[in-house]
């Protein structure tokens, strides 16, 4: 009897974090550099993204973070993971990303270069990929 109420348990529980489990995703910009990091997400405004219409540092057709030194900054996309086709999405509404700080500039112009750039930067749990963690050193 005791057997089952543990089996029972233990399915049960195994039930409830593939159920409920729907993680948030970001890209988080963290910056152990020496200097103010600034990064510009150039919004392509012809297509259509809801995922974007309410960052809260949107600013006309463009997002922009500027990070103070030793400093971390998230940009929210509401609750799931980043598999490559939800990467492809997002990176469809950008036409370019800039990350300078007072070193070096890198800018990401074409959609595969910036797709690339998510992809390689992408973390997460057992099987799901749900951070996108770009860290300047």
């Amino acid at each position: 009897m005791k057997k089952n109420i543990n089996k029972n348990i233990a399915l049960f529980l195994i039930a409830i974090l593939c159920l409920s489990c729907d993680p948030p995703h970001s890209i988080e910009f963290i910056n152990n550099s020496d200097s103010e990091l600034k990064i510009k997400f150039k919004i392509d405004t012809t297509i259509t993204n809801n995922d974007l219409n309410y960052v809260e540092n949107k600013k006309g057709d463009s997002i922009v973070f500027t990070i103070k030194e030793k400093d971390t900054a998230f940009l929210d996309f509401g609750i799931g993971t980043w598999s490559e086709s939800e990467i492809r999405k997002q990176v469809n509404s950008f036409n370019t990303i800039e990350i300078e700080n007072s070193d070096f500039k890198k800018t990401l112009k074409s959609k595969r270069e910036m797709e690339k750039f998510l992809i390689e930067n992408t973390e997460g749990g057992i099987g799901w990929k749900t951070k996108i963690i770009i860290e300047i050193k």
